[in-house]
């Protein structure tokens, strides 16, 4: 620590800080959520912001648990007003709040545990501070540091996820692979900080811009994007894909008083019913972008 000199004074602060003054008043926004604490993916959170929200294995339950000793449509969270309540539905391993067997429905308390199979949740109230920690760290586990999209780990779950959610209710799913094109010229012209811009400023200009609220966007590696986008078309998938590409190709991204040249080329596919896997889905989206950048880069091409 270095000292200032002999004049500097100490200040004691009384009460609370302006910072804890604020988490508070944003944390009371907060709904009431469960956190898985022992399970997959751990640290992650589900807001109770539906008066019905079923918990189990079945992808289409409001909270989806991977775990094959829970069952499919395990259990029910119930909203009465501000009190939340947990039903057992004929579960075949049974419902347990604090190590104990639900036979009925139970009113749920602050830090409640809540046991199905081999997942742990926890239960906190609306309002609770702890809900604003625990939202900031999920969001750091899941988030890319450098472009603050989703990381690798998240967007291949999420797609994973969001896949079988779409086949088991037969709804839209689409998959968007964006590629920035030449991108090591970029780096190796006007150095690695030029290239971190240009990341970050286009993921800036596609979440502020271009997305759909329902779309999932991370960063699958390097210059590689993926933008998942439930309930949407190819026909609609196609248009979003266009207004990113020349979104990009318009945008002045210009780092230390030189313009950078940034375009793209984007693959988009559609989960269709001879389609079996997210893997398969994946691979289409990804030839599309190779078909994209073989016929001269800066465009959008749809599997075939």
């Amino acid at each position: 620590m270095s000292s200032k000199g002999s004049d500097e004074k100490t200040v004691v602060l009384s009460g609370e800080s302006d910072t804890l003054k604020v988490e508070k008043e944003r944390a009371k926004d907060q709904e009431a959520c469960l956190i898985i604490i022992r399970g997959s993916p751990q640290g992650k959170r589900y807001e109770i912001n539906k008066d019905s929200m079923f918990l189990g294995r079945d992808v289409s339950a409001e909270i989806a648990l991977n775990d094959q000793n829970v069952s499919r449509k395990h259990a029910e969270v119930i909203r009465e007003g501000k009190e939340i309540k947990l039903r057992d539905n004929g579960s075949t391993n049974g419902t347990f709040v604090n190590d104990k067997l639900i036979k009925d429905t139970v009113t749920l308390r602050k830090e409640d545990m809540i046991k199905l199979g081999n997942t742990i949740l926890k239960f906190l109230p609306q309002g609770e501070l702890e809900i604003f920690y625990l939202g900031t760290l999920e969001s750091a586990a899941h988030t890319d540091p450098l472009t603050k999209v989703y990381n690798k780990g998240y967007i291949s779950e999420a797609l994973e996820a969001e896949f079988k959610r779409a086949r088991a209710l037969h709804h839209d799913f689409s998959l968007i692979i964006l590629d920035l094109d030449h991108f090591k010229k970029v780096n190796d012209t006007f150095g690695h900080d030029a290239g971190d811009y240009v990341l970050k400023e286009m993921c800036h200009l596609i979440r502020a811009k271009i997305l759909p609220k329902s779309a999932i966007f991370g960063r699958f590696g390097g210059e590689e994007f993926l933008i998942l986008l439930p309930e949407h078309t190819l026909e609609a998938t196609v248009q979003v894909a266009e207004n990113i590409r020349s979104g990009i190709e318009r945008h002045p991204f210009t780092y230390d008083g030189k313009k950078l040249p940034v375009t793209a080329s984007i693959g988009v596919a559609e989960s269709a019913l001879d389609i079996e896997s997210h893997t398969a889905l994946f691979k289409l989206a990804d030839k599309a972008v190779y078909q994209a950048k073989s016929s001269g880069r800066n465009q959008v091409c749809t599997a075939s």
